[in-house]
């Protein structure tokens, strides 16, 4: 399928499949974990759009903006709702939403909240993992686990989380698997049915033994049987 004839939504599908994992490239000095920041899933989101002619429109609202009593002194509380709206050169325009939270005991509360809820509804949008998630608990792991069982909102394909082991940390050609894996997933592919398939064309290894070669040959081919 060219990408003329594609639909915004097949678009966004392929979007999803490219960005489905972002490296941890920031620390909180605080509480000493590593993160994802927005600055790196945009970078990663915004060369996968602008690729395939997507452009972005956004339009926040400020649900609470108050002051918090602190050990050392207030600090300014701020919740923002984002929604998203993609838009091709078509007529058709599909949104996502996220909400994100910041504190600040100056004037960039508003600020953090904003860059918070971009990220998160990026995350959302195209179900981007960074992997463990410092914040979550028994109840954030429910919900994600919940939001796996729906509908790709591109799709409209169940998502179906793909379970298999992938290359040790360090190889180089992890992220290409990462890749193979998560546009699977977005296209709604079962685990066994990716490692079927991915075993039929490499006479039986498993996406964990496959090289960076082998595995962005597989997503070509995987995309054309997808389109």
């Amino acid at each position: 399928m060219s990408e003329v004839t594609q639909t915004l939504a097949s678009k966004l599908a392929e979007v999803m499949g490219e960005v489905g994992y972002v490296q941890k490239d920031a620390e909180n000095a605080f509480h000493h974990y590593k993160y994802a920041s927005a600055e790196a899933v945009l970078k990663k989101v915004n060369a996968a759009l602008s690729t395939r002619g997507i452009a972005v429109s956004t339009q926040a609202e400020l649900l609470r903006y108050e002051q918090l009593p602190g050990d050392k002194g207030p600090s300014m509380h701020a919740v923002i709702e984002l929604t998203l709206t993609f838009v091709d050169d078509s007529d058709q325009s599909i949104s996502a939403q996220g909400i994100g939270e910041g504190s600040d005991k100056g004037d960039k509360a508003v600020m953090k909240a904003n860059t918070a809820a971009v990220k998160y509804a990026l995350a959302d949008a195209f179900m981007i993992s960074w992997g463990d998630d410092p914040e979550a608990d028994v109840s954030t792991d429910a919900e994600a686990s919940k939001r796996k069982s729906e509908p790709n909102p591109f799709t409209g394909k169940t998502m179906n989380p793909i379970e298999t082991p992938l290359p040790e940390k360090g190889t180089k050609g992890i992220n290409a698997v990462r890749e193979l894996l998560g546009f699977a997933e977005a296209a709604g592919w079962s685990t066994d049915k990716l490692l079927s398939w991915v075993e039929k064309r490499t006479g039986g290894k498993a996406p964990d033994e496959l090289t960076m070669a082998q595995a962005k040959a597989l997503l070509i081919a995987m995309k054309k049987e997808a389109a």
